[in-house]
């Protein structure tokens, strides 16, 4: 059930909000409201969850059902015997990837491997059907038996509160990857106040409209433009398709972040950010800084520092990103294309580590900038590609060795014209240096005057939202299906 679909919009977020914030309300005492609410909401949760599996395998829902009751009892565990605990955890939340997601890419490379040298083959292809949002609620489970078994958290004993820290629908298909120790206390009392509602109403807003208004427009030339055969794109085409699709990318994916963020405030709960302006980095170590934070920051805190951080010494570092960028790459997809992403990034912050960002810093900050895109634009067409072979061609195509004859004017959409310089604006953090002038401003000014700009800008404010709110209602009802990109990891 995606967020961007009629049937979510109109029908099941408006009785799933009634039923969470008026029925509890008709029953006696605060407890048992609590508690009606959150059962509502579990149950609603796992409602769009065998909704999105009916369509691929419904069998699916036990697999996150099994890895929710699995997790919960080795966080029990953890209480006593926190080593076996986390090796427990480990263990099986690392095999359900393993067998959905690696397994069959492992098996079938081995068995090629075995050919080469000799043998027979003893593994074939299989379908790629997997668990909706498996890497996402593994990771989640994961990191919450792992701070148990830390001692950071106690581990909850409710089990439908875990339940609901799992199931939890906003953020249950594409993250944020939210931890249970910033979730804890909302889990057990969350107020749903004027204010954040309102909050989570824009913030549901702004991410349809980058989804709908300008990921999709993106998303219509980059198709296009790796739709055509490598070797018949020129380099303005390619660029171009590469370019909307590093656009894309980051709409769609902030897009619904901004929604998963709107929509838990709208039940009382705050996720944590999950990017911020990631294309205005000065370097590739920065752009990790700002690029999908809560992935980011597991796989520091559950990886890269277990296995020893930056601190034994130059060698080990380097070995430690490149060991946690292939899992990162894997992690979105068991394919060479991922892999090789991964290690590209990786090798990146260790040509940082190793000195060049040194020089980065001394360098014109617009270079450093231009580095940036070209270095995380060059990467994401291994993430696009399907397969090595369409990568190379897009390469070649971009650094003008195809001859081909399709150029940037075959795939232009007269949509581009507007998403184009909205979307570069977007990117860059201009929303909060406009705001931080507002409030300086503000602040130089005597009340009266500080209230007059409010006045003025509060209504502007408004009636800008509802004109973005048109905007991607006239959408969802005009065009066709369109999934995120993150959903099928």
């Amino acid at each position: 059930m995606e967020f961007t679909a009629p049937v979510f919009l109109y029908l099941f977020l408006p009785a799933v909000l009634v039923g969470y914030h008026v029925v509890p309300r008709l029953l006696p005492g605060r407890e048992l409201r609590h508690a009606v609410a959150s059962a509502f909401l579990f149950a609603a949760s796992v409602f769009v969850y065998v909704w999105g599996c009916v369509a691929d395998d419904w069998r699916f829902v036990f697999v996150l059902l099994g890895s929710m009751l699995a997790n919960y009892a080795f966080a029990r565990l953890a209480e006593s015997r926190p080593r076996a605990a986390a090796w427990y955890a480990v263990g099986f939340c690392l095999g359900i990837l393993l067998w959905f997601k690696v397994g069959n890419f492992l098996a079938v490379n081995l068995s090629e491997l075995w050919v080469v040298i000799g043998g027979e083959s003893f593994a074939t292809q299989r379908n790629g059907r997997m668990p909706l949002a498996v890497s996402f609620f593994t990771f989640q489970a994961l990191s919450y038996v792992l701070d148990v078994c830390r001692k950071d958290i106690p581990a909850e004993r409710n089990v439908l509160q875990f339940g609901l820290y799992v199931f939890l629908f906003p953020h249950l298909f594409a993250g944020p990857i939210v931890r249970y120790a910033d979730l804890a206390g909302q889990l057990r009392e969350r107020p749903v106040g004027l204010d954040r509602f309102a909050e989570g109403c824009r913030r549901l807003i702004v991410g349809l409209a980058k989804k709908l208004l300008l990921a999709d427009t993106f998303a219509e030339v980059a198709d296009a433009a790796f739709r055509t055969p490598a070797g018949d794109l020129s380099a303005s085409a390619a660029w171009l398709g590469v370019v909307c699709y590093a656009l894309q990318i980051y709409f769609d994916f902030g897009g619904y972040t901004d929604m998963a963020v709107g929509l838990g405030k709208l039940f009382g709960f705050d996720f944590a950010e999950n990017f911020r302006h990631p294309y205005s980095a000065a370097s590739v170590t920065d752009f990790w800084r700002r690029w999908h934070l809560s992935l980011s920051t597991w796989f520091r805190d559950y990886l890269y520092i277990p296995l020893g951080g930056n601190r034994g010494g130059r060698w080990k570092t380097y070995r430690n990103l490149l060991v946690v960028f292939l899992l990162c790459g894997l992690w979105h997809g068991a394919a060479w294309t991922f892999v090789l992403w991964g290690l590209m990034h990786g090798g990146f912050l260790i040509l940082e580590r190793a000195g060049f960002g040194t020089l980065l810093e001394r360098a014109w900050a617009p270079l450093r900038h231009l580095y940036t895109l070209l270095a995380v634009t060059a990467a994401w067409v291994l993430f696009r590609a399907t397969g090595l072979e369409q990568a190379a061609g897009v390469y070649a195509a971009m650094l003008g060795f195809t001859g081909g004859t399709t150029v940037a004017a075959d795939l232009w959409n007269p949509k581009l014209l507007v998403a184009l310089p909205v979307g570069v604006l977007a990117c860059l953090p201009v929303v909060p240096w406009l705001l931080a002038k507002k409030d300086g401003l503000t602040k130089r000014m005597t009340e009266l005057q500080a209230a007059l700009v409010e006045a003025v800008a509060a209504p502007v404010g408004v009636l800008a939202l509802a004109a973005l709110l048109v905007a991607v209602s006239v959408q969802v009802v005009a065009t066709t299906y369109s999934p995120f990109i993150y959903i099928k990891f």
